[in-house]
């Protein structure tokens, strides 16, 4: 009968435990494993959290410009127009790629120091 007693409160502790465990959705993977993939990575474009304050400052302004331009693309209709403001685009996005290059260096360099 005793025997009988503890497997019963065994069997009751266990059904109670599996019951109660929490089901975790596993997260979507498909933009980082079309990443993998392809060999390219996945960058939020105006996520600059990581960055210094300095970078963080200078990445939204060259944002901010290149939004404007694109502005004015739209607004002009005027085709040299367009192509020297695609051209000014161009520079600041270039610009902004050696910032970003330059930010995670500083960030790596910090993780070492």
């Amino acid at each position: 009968m005793k025997n009988l007693f503890i497997l019963l409160i065994f069997c009751v502790g266990t059904a109670t435990s599996v019951s109660a465990q929490e089901i975790i959705p596993f997260p979507d993977l498909s933009e980082s494993h079309i990443a993998v993939y392809n060999q390219t990575e996945v960058v939020d474009d105006y996520n600059y959290s990581l960055y210094t304050q300095d970078y963080q400052i200078a990445l939204r302004k060259l944002d901010e410009n290149i939004s404007e331009l694109e502005t004015r693309i739209q607004q002009n209709s005027d085709d040299n127009a367009k192509a020297s403001l695609e051209a000014e685009k161009m520079k600041l996005k270039e610009e902004k790629s050696k910032l970003l290059e330059e930010a995670e260096l500083i960030d790596d360099l910090n993780k070492f120091y």
